[in-house]
């Protein structure tokens, strides 16, 4: 009896659910803060997480490591470590523009902005519910121009919108956290997916072969600290440029070139830390993500020279590329997930059947994240107050299967490249509000449709981060650890609130205070997704034909690459590099990709899997230092009061 009570019993602690709470606090207030005032380092924007790398290695290299000398029963063992950083991954997709930046703005901007121009007082006004925003305009105003001396933040008038916002994107994050349960032993175990992403924080715990070593042997590897040093030093160069402007200064930018008028060029950028990502992926994938990527680039510059482009007007994500490679790569994207789905058909079928009839002596999901029955029921249930509230914000009947397939294709899609292929950072080539406006048409959606799309656009535009990611990477990350893993979820889940809170008080502290117009970058200083939404609510577009043919080939040559990777191994396009050829973040990761692969075909060429496995440690060791780098500078920078020191890339 003692047995199974002891291996029953969490291996997750109170005292690391509480220091994740206050880290994902502090990331609530800290991550806004910095991306808005100091203007420094978006160290929440991106799948690759950088942000909550160097917050780990502060605190296991040196946090941990100085609780350990006070006392060795003062520093965090290998669980409360892992229930931390997951619970920091969490934490660091919710208060950025992924998600929480840019709800403010669509919440407020249709009434802020609305002027005799646009009309936006008779056109959108009307449609919107009356949960979706405040009833006294002065309290948004006041949020844009800044309070008056003396005046107390009008919480009581941003109760309701709060209330439902906030229960939206919780029933939104725990969709995402049961589909991860769902799907993890058939990524993790039976496919058997790279999850580069973890690598790293994965070797910064293990403890080799002497258990009670204060550090990692990561950390005693010279190799690891000289690739370390290339990024940090660099990166630490251009830092300095801010203060020393007589220091040479280090470019992520090389240059770049422009094929074809007409189309935007193909830039030469590069990071450290993603290069160290692709370098561990396999080398067909990496390959393919910069084929893909060029080959796109041509299809766009030839489609444009002969004038055989689309002119459709999409959102300001989808206008990278021509909305002809938008919608082929839309097909993409539905072949790549339903395939994918497919071929899991044997685990979801066991899920499906575990959950209803539970074998007590073969409890295959006894280690898993929710009990199978558990999972289904969450997600359903979830997934069905996502649909209320999404019909309740003006969706039709008729569009609200296609948007939520969209959007539930979209999280899947962007989550596996992420594990498969250690892609740092995606968005969906065309974001799902505007698949639905292209492919449905206004005689389905009407004008309230049009204006629940452009609600829709506060979590469904910046789509490189979110709660499913960190939730995939952080459970097998979790998996160092023996034992059943349901605290971790209810750690999740307490993340995602804190970092809510932190976020919410911190963004509106800033608004208040000094205005939200007066603030840096476009996140509460306008409402880009509205304005762009003028198009379509004045022109009321038709179903487009042409997207859909589009979408049609797109699929079609995803199916191709689909079978021929099946079909002969040495076939060397992977179906994951098409997926992700398209729009604005692919021009950022391409030339990384490039640098990764041709690294580490040579080293496999002339040294071998032994030369291949000496190297990598100082690959690490680049991802660790340009996250070092990163969270260094945004530190001084913060501390100094230096504002607008970019780091990295966008």
């Amino acid at each position: 009896m003692s047995e199974a009570r002891e291996k029953r019993r969490s291996p997750f602690s109170l005292r690391g659910l509480c220091i994740g709470a206050a880290m994902s606090i502090f990331i609530g207030i800290a991550a806004p803060y910095s991306m808005i005032m100091v203007q420094s380092w978006a160290w929440g924007a991106h799948a690759s997480q950088l942000g909550g790398v160097f917050l780990f290695f502060v605190l296991v290299f040196f946090v941990n490591v100085l609780l350990g000398l006070l006392r060795r029963s003062f520093a965090l063992n290998r669980a409360e470590l892992v229930l931390v950083y997951v619970m920091m991954l969490v934490a660091l997709t919710v208060p950025t523009q992924n998600m929480l930046v840019y709800i403010i703005p669509v919440i407020v901007v249709p009434y802020y902005s609305a002027s005799a121009e646009n009309n936006w007082d008779s056109i959108i006004q009307p449609h919107l519910p009356e949960w979706f925003s405040p009833h006294d305009f002065e309290a948004m105003r006041t949020l844009y121009e800044g309070l008056p001396a003396g005046q107390a933040i009008p919480w009581e008038a941003w109760l309701v919108p709060f209330i439902a916002w906030g229960s939206f994107l919780i029933a939104l994050s725990v969709m995402m956290f049961c589909l991860c349960g769902i799907l993890h032993r058939q990524w993790s175990r039976n496919e058997r997916l790279a999850y580069p992403m973890v690598q790293l924080p994965q070797q910064m715990i293990e403890s080799g072969e002497d258990p009670l070593a204060r550090i990692a042997p990561l950390f005693r590897n010279p190799v690891v600290w000289i690739g370390f040093a290339l990024p940090f030093a660099l990166g630490s160069s251009a830092a300095l440029k801010a203060y020393i402007p007589a220091v040479p200064e280090w470019s992520y930018s090389l240059g770049g070139f422009s094929p074809f008028d007409g189309v935007p060029g193909i830039p030469f950028l590069l990071s450290f830390a993603w290069t160290g990502l692709f370098f561990l992926v396999e080398h067909r994938i990496v390959f393919s993500i910069w084929f893909f990527y060029l080959f796109g680039k041509m299809e766009d510059g030839l489609l444009t020279s002969f004038g055989l482009a689309g002119s459709e007007v999409l959102s300001q994500y989808d206008n990278y590329n021509t909305p002809d490679l938008g919608h082929q790569s839309v097909g993409a994207v539905l072949v790549f997930v339903l395939v994918g789905l497919w071929v899991a058909r044997s685990h979801l079928r066991l899920v499906w059947e575990k959950a209803w009839r539970p074998d007590q002596d073969d409890p295959i999901d006894a280690e898993e994240l929710l009990s199978y029955r558990a999972a289904l029921i969450g997600f359903f249930l979830s997934l069905g107050y996502l649909a209320v509230w999404l019909w309740h914000s003006g969706v039709p009947g008729a569009a609200l299967p296609l948007f939520l397939l969209m959007v539930l294709v979209y999280y899947i899609m962007l989550t596996r490249v992420t594990t498969a292929g250690g892609i740092p950072s995606a968005r969906p080539p065309i974001v799902s509000p505007y698949v639905v406006i292209s492919g449905m048409g206004t005689s389905i959606l009407g004008t309230k449709g049009l204006v629940a799309m452009g609600i829709a656009m506060g979590w469904q535009a910046e789509m490189r981060l979110f709660p499913m990611i960190a939730c995939a990477n952080g459970l097998k990350v979790a998996e160092m650890v023996d034992g059943p893993k349901r605290r971790l979820f209810w750690g999740m889940l307490l993340a995602v609130v804190c970092s809510l809170v932190g976020g919410t008080w911190m963004l509106m502290s800033l608004g208040y205070q000094h205005g939200g117009i007066n603030l840096g970058g476009p996140f509460l200083s306008n409402g880009n997704n509205w304005h762009f939404l003028n198009n379509a609510l004045h022109n009321l577009p038709d179903m487009n034909v042409r997207g859909w043919v589009f979408t049609a080939v797109g699929g079609a040559i995803e199916g191709f690459l689909m079978w021929a990777n099946h079909r002969w191994f040495w076939w060397p396009l992977h179906p994951l590099g098409f997926v992700v050829c398209a729009g604005f973040t692919a021009s950022h990761i391409w030339f990384s990709a490039f640098v990764a692969w041709v690294l580490k075909v040579n080293i496999l060429k002339y040294g071998g899997a032994s030369l291949f496995a000496l190297a990598k440690p100082f690959f690490l060791g680049m991802i660790l230092g340009e996250a070092a780098c990163f969270g260094f500078w945004l530190v001084v920078d913060f501390a100094t009061g230096t504002v607008g020191n970019r780091l990295g890339l966008m």
